[in-house]
């Protein structure tokens, strides 16, 4: 009985489009017979709002001969539909290619319409970035130390333990600094003193300031406490001076704009004061003036961060 049901219902289902289709074939040679004097409907008869639809009088309906479809004008003459429906879906990508965002952020494949891709311009020789320093390289080829100089020491307010300093590291390079060392040197000696720095760490933020570079210095215990040293510096050292391990210069491109963690890490894990000398690797760290120094009461080994 189910089958029978289901039979007679496809069978009417089949009858019912065979006579909309032949309606509709009706509809087009009618219009088509007509031309110019078919009437301009100012209503669809199909419409169930219709009676509640007020248009204004340039405003009429008229069917599509070659569709059948009731198209509104004059709105439809100024915003067709899309090639009558007679294009293939890339005629309606092309219509949303300005409001579909690719998947991932990425940038549309090819240009309009999905035409070829473009060719980047090449570029002039010597005239794009800089290589970067290899993957292998020495980590410390990454790390831009330099000679600086403190010309203003304050306090961070609501600490007790950071100093808010402009260090001078170039001829008209002043940045802010922001150290732990208020403990342990005191403002008078850290005011206009020469330091080790590193400038290309990235810029940080402590107790709501921002720190733009970092002065090094030596850790060790003395009678159980922490103590904290400044590096010395060379006699005759200038402020800008570059800092490197004897023997170790930077590559080809120079140092990056920041040094990564990771390889700031792997440079402070082998930075240390052997005979009273601040080292990296066994290597001396060095400037035009000499090597730098610690203070003589930093045993053998202490690190330097």
């Amino acid at each position: 009985r189910d089958c029978t049901r289901a039979r007679r219902t496809f069978e009417m289902s089949s009858a019912l489009d065979e006579a909309c289709k032949k309606v509709d074939e009706l509809i087009l040679e009618v219009g088509k017979s007509m031309g110019d004097a078919a009437p301009k409907l100012r209503t669809d008869p199909d419409d169930p709002w219709v009676e509640i639809w007020n248009p204004p009088k340039s405003v009429y309906k008229e069917r599509c001969q070659a569709t059948g479809y009731l198209m509104t004008k004059p709105f439809e003459r100024n915003n067709p539909m899309p090639g009558q429906f007679n294009e293939t879906c890339d005629y309606i990508v092309k219509l949303l290619k300005p409001v579909i965002k690719p998947k991932g952020g990425a940038k549309p494949k090819g240009g309009e319409g999905g035409g070829a891709k473009k060719e980047k311009p090449a570029k002039p020789a010597g005239g794009g970035k800089l290589a970067q320093p290899a993957a292998d390289e020495d980590p410390i080829c990454k790390a831009r130390l330099a000679i600086g100089k403190v010309i203003e020491v304050s306090h961070v307010e609501n600490s007790d333990k950071l100093y808010c300093c402009k260090v001078q590291v170039g001829p008209e390079e002043v940045r802010q600094v922001i150290t732990g060392l208020r403990k342990f040197v005191p403002e008078d000696d850290l005011k206009n003193r020469m330091v080790l720095t590193i400038l290309n760490l990235k810029v940080a933020k402590l107790a709501g300031q921002t720190s733009e570079a970092m002065i090094l210095a030596t850790e060790s215990e003395s009678d159980g406490n922490l103590s904290v040293k400044l590096v010395n510096v060379p006699d005759g050292a200038v402020v800008g001076d570059v800092v490197a391990a004897e023997g170790v210069a930077p590559g080809a491109a120079g140092y990056p704009k920041e040094c990564k963690s990771k390889f700031w890490d792997a440079v402070k894990a082998k930075l240390a004061v052997r005979g009273g000398v601040a080292m990296y690797d066994g290597k001396k760290l060095t400037c035009a003036a000499g090597a730098c120094s610690a203070d003589p009461s930093v045993p053998d080994g202490s690190p330097i961060k």
